[in-house]
């Protein structure tokens, strides 16, 4: 017959292991999850930095390649007003470029070195 401490063990060890068990790991799937979450924010909002950078690139290059034809054309007719509109469009839109921060989180330092491969 078994003795009362060995009954007395038993019990307590079963219940604390499995609830220790059971809390880790729901612990370390809710750090997990954060983790990757705080991730995916940080890398949503670099994209979305990205893009508008992205933008305001096409306007000044629209913008130069415009200023290019009317320089070359300018042989054919004198097109003053509109060179000089497209300058000062060029000039803002430069401004506006300059105004876009991309962020460039340090994917290392963050263990996820990955994310740049």
């Amino acid at each position: 017959m078994a003795s009362s401490k060995d009954l007395k063990m038993k019990d307590p060890v079963v219940d604390e292991s499995a609830t220790k068990f059971k809390d880790g790991y729901d612990e370390a799937k809710r750090e997990t999850t954060d983790h990757y979450r705080a991730l995916l924010r940080l890398y949503k909002a670099r994209y979305e930095a990205v893009k508008a950078r992205h933008v305001e690139e096409v306007e000044v290059e629209r913008l130069e390649a415009k200023l290019e034809i009317i320089e070359k054309l300018e042989k054919v007719y004198d097109p003053v007003n509109e060179k000089e509109r497209l300058r000062i469009e060029l000039n803002i839109a430069n401004e506006r470029l300059a105004e876009v921060k991309v962020p460039s989180p340090d994917w290392a330092k963050l263990g996820e070195a990955w994310l740049w491969d």
